[in-house]
Order: C-alpha cells, then sequence, then structure tokens
C-alpha cells in the first residue's frame, strides 16, 4: 500500500498548489482586450469593454452594446480573438497534450493540471510544474487489492517551439510491478496548433533488471478538431515484437472547457481477424484543473 499513499500524497500536494493559485474574476477591464463573461444566470457575453458606470460596466458585442450589473458577472476572461471560428467563440482544447495513451509535444502550463480514467479502473494525476516541464503519478484499482499495487510515473518535458508549429519535447512511462520497474524512454516532434496536429514519436523499452530493447516502438498520433465540442483522435503503434506489430486506433472526443471523453476502439490484423473486427472498446475520462 505504500505505493498508494505515495500517490495520495502526490494528488492532495496538486489540490493544494492549484487552489493556492486560483484567480479572482478579472474586473479591471481594458478597451484592447476582448472579453468572455459568464453571468450568475450561466448567460455569456463576449466583447470589448466600453466604459463602466458605478455598478455596471458596457462592452461592445458584434451585434449592440449590452449593460451589465457588476454584482451579476461571476467570471470574466480575457480571450484569444483568433479562437473565433465562423463567428463563434471556441474555447482552447483542454486536453491538448496527450491523445488516448501517448502524449503530444505540447506541454501543460505552470499551474495547469488534470485528472484521467481509463476504464474505470486506471487513475492518473498530471501536473504542471513549469511551461515546459509535467509530472504525472496513477495506479490502477485491481492491483490494490493483490497486495503489490502498480504504481504510474511519467515525467514529460514539452512545448518546445523548434519552427513554425512545430513543437519537441520528450519524457518517460514508468511502471514500478512486482516484478521490478519496467518503462520507455520517448521523444516525439507534433507538428500543427493546439486543434489540429500530427506527431511522431520514437522510443525505447527498458527494465529494472537490464534489459533494453534496442528496436524502437515507433508512434504516429493525430487529433483534428472539426466542431466546437468534437474532435476526431487517432494513435498508431509499431511495436517491436515478432518483427514489428502494428496497433492502430481511432475515435472521437468529446469536451468541455474543463473535462473530456475519448470514445475509440483499438485495433490490430490479429484483433481483427481473431476477436472483434472493429476493435476493443477504449474509454477514458479527463478533468483539468
Amino acid at each position: 500500500m505504500k505505493y498508494y499513499s505515495i500517490l495520495l500524497l502526490i494528488t492532495l500536494y496538486f489540490d493544494s498548489t492549484v487552489s493556492a493559485q486560483k484567480q479572482k474574476p478579472i474586473l479591471d477591464f481594458n478597451t484592447t482586450d476582448t472579453y468572455l463573461i459568464t453571468m450568475k444566470d450561466e448567460s455569456t457575453f463576449t466583447g470589448k469593454f466600453v466604459e463602466k458606470r458605478d455598478n455596471i460596466i458596457i462592452i461592445a458585442t458584434k451585434s449592440a452594446r449590452v449593460e451589465l450589473l457588476m454584482a451579476e458577472i461571476v467570471s470574466a476572461k480575457k480571450i484569444d480573438e483568433s479562437r473565433f471560428v465562423n463567428g463563434k467563440y471556441w474555447f482552447p482544447n483542454p486536453h491538448h497534450s496527450r491523445y488516448l495513451f501517448s502524449p503530444s509535444a505540447f506541454n501543460l502550463k505552470k499551474g495547469e493540471g488534470y485528472y484521467q480514467n481509463i476504464y474505470g479502473v486506471i487513475n492518473s494525476v498530471n501536473y504542471g510544474l513549469s511551461d515546459h516541464f509535467t509530472l504525472g503519478a496513477g495506479t490502477e484499482i485491481i492491483s490494490l487489492f493483490s497486495g503489490f499495487p502498480v504504481l504510474l510515473v511519467t515525467p514529460k518535458f514539452g512545448g518546445y517551439e523548434i519552427g513554425n508549429n512545430l513543437h519537441a519535447g520528450g519524457g518517460a512511462f514508468l511502471a514500478a510491478a512486482e516484478g521490478g520497474i519496467f518503462g520507455i524512454g520517448y521523444g516525439m516532434i507534433t507538428k500543427g496548433t493546439e486543434d489540429k496536429n500530427i506527431t511522431f514519436g520514437l522510443g525505447w523499452a527498458f527494465s529494472s533488471d537490464g534489459d533494453l530493447e534496442t528496436k524502437p516502438v515507433a508512434t504516429i498520433s493525430g487529433m483534428y478538431r472539426f466542431r466546437k465540442n468534437m474532435a476526431f483522435i487517432s494513435e498508431n503503434w509499431l511495436v517491436p515484437f515478432e518483427g514489428y506489430k502494428p496497433f492502430f486506433s481511432y475515435g472521437l472526443r468529446f469536451f468541455g472547457e474543463q473535462i473530456a471523453v475519448d470514445i475509440a476502439f483499438i485495433n490490430s490484423p490479429d484483433i481483427a481477424r481473431d476477436a472483434i473486427a472493429i476493435g476493443i472498446p477504449y474509454v477514458d475520462f479527463v478533468y483539468k484543473f
């Protein structure tokens, strides 16, 4: 249970750090930025600040000037005008740093984090310690009852822009189990934006008994956001086993400003032939904080 205790302590640390960093709504407006304002009745307004009069503010939306009571404002945040698509505001992708299992070269910002649950049994927390370094830890429920729970640790460097819409990163996936420590060290390059991108990665497997895989694992993953709340996602692997074995996946990501849900299928020639033609269902849930 010591590994479960370590995970719990890490989670509590992340939660306390995030709580300390929560910001109050922006109420000092300027006339150059565009704001997304949420009211107590859950209505939202997008526009530029015009002026303040006593207990109201006036903003200019695309259709009219609107007067808003300051006391009714729940939150007001600056937004990037480039995020408007066909006249509608698309909030930032809440889960751009990872596909299904493998990461992109995008990184969480300092102070950002997310909780992920896969299949209802694998739980992990990732937290941005800086704009270029994320630390993650996790475990899965089944092994907790075996007396030696599996502990997952996922350090990652990312967010390094090396060209126009070209980012680089690297890290490791580490698993401590009863048989020892196993892992993959990897590097990747991501081309595109946080909404539409493709990532190429290479990784080498290793273990605590000194084994090192001489042939790399290769990954090609992609994401295409085609609606405000939906994106197509695919993650594909070439694994050095009996030569090389291909695994591929395809599915949809549904998201809001702080949550994401992936519904996908994982497949291979062997799975399609011997098990399920469309692949093994995959489901995960992510909450960003």
